[in-house]
C-alpha cells in the first residue's frame, strides 16, 4: 500500500485546468458533455417498458450529472429511480437462479458516496468512493467480519468494477483491497486510466520481485 501511495495520483493531488475540451480524453470529454441536463420529454414516464441497455445508458447519464457541487434534488429522484428499477430486474433474473434468501445485492448509494453488498439484507461489506469527472476513486473498503470466511470481499470488488465498466467509468484504486484484487485479476486493469495502468504494472511487478526476493 504504501509503495501504490508514492506513485498513484493522490485524490487531493491538484490537476492542471484544461480549457480545450478536444484536448480531453475520451473519458474527460464525455463527462463535460453529460453536464446537459435531462429534459422531462426525455425521461420515460414509465421505466419498466423501457429496454434494459437503453435504462442503462440513461442511469449512466444522469449518474454524470451528480457529478457537481449542488445536483438538483430531481436528479438524485430520477437516479434513484433508475437505480432501483435496474436492481429489481437484476434480482428478478437472478430469483431464477438461486435459492430465495441465499443471494447477494450490490448497490450504488450516490447520497453516501459508497457501493453498498447486501447479504440476506444485512450489509456484509462497502467501499467507500469519490467521483473525480469520469472516474471513480475507490477510496476506503469494509467487510464485516461475520461475512469474511464466506469470501464476499472478492465479490464486493469484482461487483464495483463490472458497475463501473457498465457505466463506462474509470477507476483509480487507492484502497489496498482493490489493488490486490487487481493484482489477481489483471484483467479488469483495462478499467485503469492508461497513466494509472502503467504505474500500477510497474508496483505490482516491483512488489512480487521483493517477495519473491525474501523467499
Amino acid at each position: 500500500m504504501d509503495e501504490n501511495a508514492q506513485v498513484l495520483d493522490h485524490p487531493g493531488s491538484a490537476r492542471p485546468a484544461v480549457t480545450d475540451p478536444a484536448s480531453l480524453p475520451r473519458i474527460s470529454r464525455l463527462a463535460l458533455g453529460a453536464t446537459r441536463q435531462v429534459d422531462d420529454a426525455e425521461y420515460p414516464a414509465d421505466l419498466s417498458e423501457v429496454p434494459t441497455r437503453q435504462l442503462r445508458a440513461l442511469c449512466n447519464r444522469i449518474y454524470q450529472l451528480l457529478d457537481c457541487e449542488y445536483p438538483t434534488m430531481e436528479t438524485r429522484d430520477r437516479y434513484e429511480e433508475l437505480v432501483e428499477e435496474l436492481e429489481r430486474r437484476e434480482s428478478a433474473v437472478e430469483a431464477q437462479v438461486e435459492p430465495a434468501g441465499l443471494r447477494e445485492v450490490f448497490r450504488d448509494n450516490v447520497l453516501f458516496s459508497r457501493f453498498e453488498l447486501y447479504r440476506n439484507g444485512v450489509m456484509a461489506g462497502y467501499v467507500q468512493y469519490e467521483m473525480r469527472g469520469g472516474d471513480v476513486l475507490l477510496l476506503h473498503a469494509v467487510v464485516d467480519p461475520r461475512f469474511r470466511k464466506l469470501g464476499l470481499e472478492p465479490f464486493l470488488m469484482q461487483s464495483v468494477l463490472l458497475n463501473a465498466h457498465r457505466r463506462r467509468l474509470a477507476i483509480t484504486p487507492y484502497c489496498p483491497e482493490a489493488q490486490e484484487f487487481l493484482r489477481a485479476n489483471p484483467h479488469y486493469l483495462a478499467l485503469l486510466p492508461p497513466r494509472q495502468r502503467r504505474r500500477f504494472k510497474v508496483i505490482s511487478a516491483a512488489k512480487s520481485a521483493a517477495q519473491e526476493g525474501r523467499r
